[in-house]
C-alpha cells in the first residue's frame, strides 16, 4: 500500500493549503497588531502553506522537476522565523513544555533553541539544493 496521496487527494489538499495560506496572509494584513514579530517574518512563514500546496499540485500534475525547488522555497520560509528569533534585534521571550514541566525560558535558551532549529533547517536546505541540482 502506497503512502502517497492519489492525484485527486493531492489536488484537493494542495488547493486547501493554498487557500489556508492566502487566508493567513490576509489575517496578517488585517490584524498586524496581533503579531509578535515583523510582518515580513510572518509572511515568510505563511508562504510555506501555498508553496506546499503548489508542490502537491505540481507533483500530481507530473511536474516532478519543480517539486524539489518548491521544497527549497518551503524550507526558506520555515527558516526565516527561526533565524529572526535566534539572531534578530531586541529581546525574546519563550516558554517551554516538557511533559509535566513547563515555564518561561531565558532569552539565551530561547535564542539557542531557535538557533539550533535554524541550523538544522539550513542543513536540510543545503541537502535539498544539492539533491535538486
Amino acid at each position: 500500500m502506497s503512502a502517497e496521496p492519489t492525484r485527486r487527494q493531492a489536488l484537493v489538499i494542495g488547493g486547501f493549503a493554498i487557500a489556508l495560506g492566502v487566508l493567513s496572509a490576509v489575517m496578517v494584513l488585517l490584524l498586524p497588531e496581533g503579531l509578535r514579530a515583523p510582518a515580513w517574518v510572518a509572511y515568510a512563514a505563511v508562504a510555506t502553506f501555498p508553496l506546499a500546496g503548489g508542490a502537491l499540485i505540481a507533483g500530481a500534475l507530473g511536474a516532478k522537476r519543480l517539486v524539489p525547488w518548491l521544497g527549497v522555497l518551503i524550507i526558506c520560509g520555515l527558516l526565516v522565523p527561526g533565524l529572526w528569533v535566534a539572531l534578530g534585534p531586541g529581546g525574546r521571550q519563550c516558554s517551554f513544555s516538557l511533559g509535566f514541566l513547563g515555564g518561561t525560558a531565558s532569552e539565551l535558551v530561547c535564542r539557542t533553541g531557535f538557533g539550533v532549529g535554524a541550523l538544522l533547517c539550513l542543513v536540510f536546505l543545503v541537502l535539498l539544493v544539492r539533491r535538486s541540482l
